[in-house]
């Protein structure tokens, strides 16, 4: 069994997801959230410098 940790989320964040989840066929909000998190730490780890690391961060709207 894999552990896992309990992570604080915005409320209207959650919620939007939610509606989402059946329609995109999930079985759980959890298996959404840990899919997004792996499709997006896959393309981070991917950067080969700090700079390109800094474009795709700006590109996935964590930096500005």
């Amino acid at each position: 069994m894999r552990g896992v940790i309990a992570v604080k989320l915005n409320k209207s964040l959650c919620e939007r997801a939610k509606k989402l989840v059946e329609k995109a066929g999930y079985s759980s909000l959890e298996e959404f959230i840990e899919h997004a998190m792996e499709r997006d730490l896959a393309r981070l780890e991917e950067a080969e410098s700090k700079e390109e690391l800094i474009r795709k961060l700006e590109g996935l709207g964590y930096l500005k």
